[in-house]
């Protein structure tokens, strides 16, 4: 305790350390503020996604195909995988349902963030408290092209099965096969609803086009995706490609960007015992060459 309480002493007595607890603190404020307004002067708009989840939940457990029915701003876009998780979470009704997604919505951007005090930085943007109370998982999406961005790419798989385009954040094909059959295979007593979640998205595609759910038409996003794929050499292009080609394009959409903060993953070059292996060097005692203080010759 006492060495903690040392290490931040030492930290508050720089002033780097000051203007950065009260950026981080002020993004508390702001998030806070925002949630706050946002639930209380915009119902319509807050937790307007929960209500479709609790329908899909509704009818998954009814064993009807959640793809069917409903108004353009209520129909469900996720593959069937993603239905299987609201009718198993669904039931527990739509307060306790919105508190839990706002809690993973909140560790998403902590997992983005690396550390509690980053996660203010993000809520200076005002957008940050908005999506945290909307009930819908788009810092999640988030996180999977951050974690994409650190060499994990499974759940950016997990998301491309809501959100499509962060499968362009894919940097391995190994591990998200995986993730990817899995959730195919869960859903083999169901497999028609993937037909049905196929003509949901064609019908979307064709709907879709002029009120504002693709102010920028797709195929022109998506073509800036791939010329951001090929000309970025870096592992945040794919994060990138993946947030410009978002099939649901909304002001909110800018909290996908959140996922280009994160640090790629440094290149290592591990032994046979897990760890770096040492250049060789000459001890200046006794003159014999080692490597990982084994002796040679």
């Amino acid at each position: 305790m006492t060495r903690v309480m040392e290490q931040v002493v030492r930290r508050w007595g720089t002033v780097r350390f000051r203007y950065r607890l009260l950026a981080s603190l002020t993004g508390y404020a702001v998030t806070a503020f925002v949630g706050w307004y946002v639930l209380f002067h915009l119902p319509g708009w807050a937790g307007r996604d929960v209500d479709v989840w609790l329908k899909v939940g509704s009818d998954v457990r009814a064993g009807m195909s959640p793809y069917v029915h409903g108004a353009p701003e209520s129909s469900f876009y996720y593959a069937p995988p993603w239905a299987l998780v609201f009718g198993a979470t669904t039931w527990v009704g739509k307060p306790i349902l919105w508190a839990m997604i706002a809690l993973l919505e909140i560790l998403s951007l902590r997992y983005i963030a690396g550390s509690w005090l980053r996660v203010g930085y993000f809520g200076l943007c005002f957008l940050t408290g908005a999506e945290i109370v909307s009930g819908a998982f788009n810092l999640v999406v988030a996180a999977g092209l951050a974690a994409a961005v650190r060499g994990d790419s499974r759940l950016a798989a997990l998301t491309a099965l809501a959100k499509l385009s962060p499968a362009l954040a894919i940097r391995d094909f190994r591990r998200p096969a995986i993730v990817i059959a899995g959730a195919v295979l869960v859903t083999v007593p169901w497999l028609g609803w993937w037909g049905d979640w196929i003509a949901q998205l064609t019908h979307a595609a064709m709907t879709y086009t002029s009120n504002g759910y693709h102010e920028i038409p797709l195929a022109l996003r998506l073509l800036v995706a791939l010329a951001i794929l090929a000309l970025w050499r870096s592992p945040r292009a794919g994060a990138l490609a993946a947030a410009v080609a978002i099939p649901g394009l909304y002001a909110i959409s800018v909290v996908l960007l959140f996922a280009l903060a994160a640090q790629p993953k440094a290149e290592t070059a591990l032994g046979t015992s897990g760890a770096v292996d040492a250049p060789p060097r000459k001890p200046m005692l006794t003159g014999r060459w080692r490597v990982t203080g084994v002796p040679l010759g």
